[in-house]
């Protein structure tokens, strides 16, 4: 969605009741909140269409990944050298952007209630 979409929270709106998971990675492939992706945006409408299921993610780096296999898929940075930190910083970020996402609907709404 980072190289098709002009507005990722609107596509992920319009396909709301096709959506079966979401998979979500970085615009270089490091870790989730270090790059160029608008994260607060997905997490915020993700919130907005009621998506309660998995988030899965995926990182690479050239560290990590057999060297052929980089070289095929243009992986040529060494972005992270361990897996565990990674994963948790995944986890956290993830769980943390929905969580401020949750709690930015509760606000929105009860300043719409009269």
């Amino acid at each position: 969605m980072n190289l098709e979409e002009a507005d990722i929270g609107l596509a992920i709106r319009r396909a709301a009741n096709k959506i079966g998971y979401v998979h979500i990675g970085e615009s270089h492939r490091g870790f989730l909140g270090t790059g160029s992706i608008d994260f607060a945006a997905v997490f915020d409408v993700l919130t907005a269409i009621g998506y309660r299921d998995d988030l899965s993610f995926e990182s690479f780096s050239s560290e990590i990944v057999d060297g052929n296999l980089s070289r095929k898929t243009a992986i040529w940075r060494n972005l992270w050298t361990d897996n565990m930190e990674l994963a948790h910083h995944a986890r956290r970020f993830i769980a943390l952007g929905l969580e401020t996402a949750r709690r930015k609907a509760e606000l929105v709404s009860a300043a719409q209630k009269p």
